[in-house]
């Protein structure tokens, strides 16, 4: 008998580790200590190991996730059986409603359990903009007792827990977001120039800082520098533009590649909660970034020269133009940096002082 396990929970796919969320959460878990294992639904790849195990859904919707809740707490509680240390690690990157419903089972029928929630943003936020009435007042009454009946809940910026404070009067713990960043080897795949956007064209704040980029961005930027092309990855995106190089979900080295030699990783955001996974992540690896305030809220900065801030269109088209026309020098400093946030988004150092402050 295993005195101690934990068990994750995703209500998304975490391989392939393409999306931000699946980024943070496999690197959680990697560093996450004694035994362990992580329960996710997935309409991709069914993997089963002794790590990873897949509830399986035909297509990524509200209704076959709650069709599948049942099987997802009972292999949870199968797995927890005669240990003596049962904890559940719920990560909150999906509708509240999955993680009320697993949260509710096991305060109700296992209180020996410890449960800790652990928000990527405040889901409320997200839904007031782009959810209905309905759905948007479910989500916060939910999240609001998600936050307090769990044994421990965090929040992932001081934004984000100044946030809960105000909407729920919970003091959730501060947990950054971090990486684990494995080695891969550096091979430019696209000899052109391009920049690039990463993320799921299915996640509307993606979508509308993608749009932008299409709409508002591309067609000023090609008039200066026409065989100049954006790339794309994360999936969910179908239209046609001739500037396009649509890769949609690609594998995590690839991903570092593309990144690595793009001129720049562009971040339009205008709204979004948390911190963006693929901001450190670029950072972490030395890429440029060019962001608006919003998308690079909650992440400390050593210095935003680079990575740039720009809110005004133009602004942000002309520092486009200067970094694409002095990227060695540009590219030069941001990999000189990068050391910096490797060490300050380590996710083994950031989950070492939270484990250690609450004795999990």
């Amino acid at each position: 008998m295993k005195k101690t396990k934990t068990a994750f929970v995703t209500f998304f796919p975490i391989k392939p580790d393409t999306m931000g969320s699946s980024a943070v959460v496999n690197s959680r878990f990697i560093c996450w200590p004694n035994y362990k294992k992580i329960f996710h639904l997935s309409h991709l790849n069914k993997i089963n190991n002794n790590k990873i195990e897949t509830i399986n859904i035909k297509k990524e919707t509200p209704i076959n996730k709650i069709l599948k809740l049942p099987e997802v707490i009972f292999k949870i509680q199968r797995y927890l059986k005669n240990t003596k240390k049962k904890t559940i690690v719920i990560e909150g990157a999906s509708w509240i409603f999955y993680s009320f419903v697993v949260l509710s089972y096991f305060k109700i029928f296992n209180s020996k359990v410890k449960v800790i929630y652990i928000s990527h943003s405040v889901e409320a936020e997200i839904r007031k903009k782009y959810s209905n009435f309905i759905i948007y007042f479910l989500t916060r009454y939910l999240e609001g007792l998600v936050f307090k009946y769990s044994d421990i809940a965090t929040s992932v910026s001081l934004r984000e827990k100044r946030m809960i404070k105000s909407l729920y009067n919970i003091n959730t713990i501060l947990l950054p977001n971090g990486i684990s960043l494995k080695k891969f080897k550096l091979k430019n795949k696209l000899k052109m120039n391009y920049i690039i956007y990463t993320g799921s064209y299915s996640y509307k704040p993606n979508k509308d800082a993608i749009n932008y980029l299409n709409d508002i961005i591309m067609p000023q930027l090609i008039k200066k520098i026409p065989n100049l092309k954006l790339v794309l990855t994360g999936g969910g995106f179908s239209k046609k533009f001739p500037w396009i190089i649509n890769k949609g979900v690609v594998s995590k080295d690839l991903l570092n590649n593309l990144i690595f030699f793009s001129k720049c990783l562009c971040v339009p955001l205008k709204f979004g909660s948390g911190t963006r996974i693929k901001i450190i992540e670029a950072l972490c690896l030395g890429a440029v970034v060019i962001s608006t305030k919003k998308g690079i809220e909650g992440i400390k900065l050593k210095s935003t020269n680079p990575p740039f801030i720009e809110e005004n269109k133009s602004k942000f088209i002309k520092k486009i133009l200067q970094v694409i026309k002095e990227n060695k020098k540009i590219k030069s400093k941001s990999i000189n940096l990068k050391k910096y946030y490797i060490k300050k988004y380590s996710m083994k150092n950031i989950l070492y002082e939270f484990i250690k402050k609450n004795e999990i």
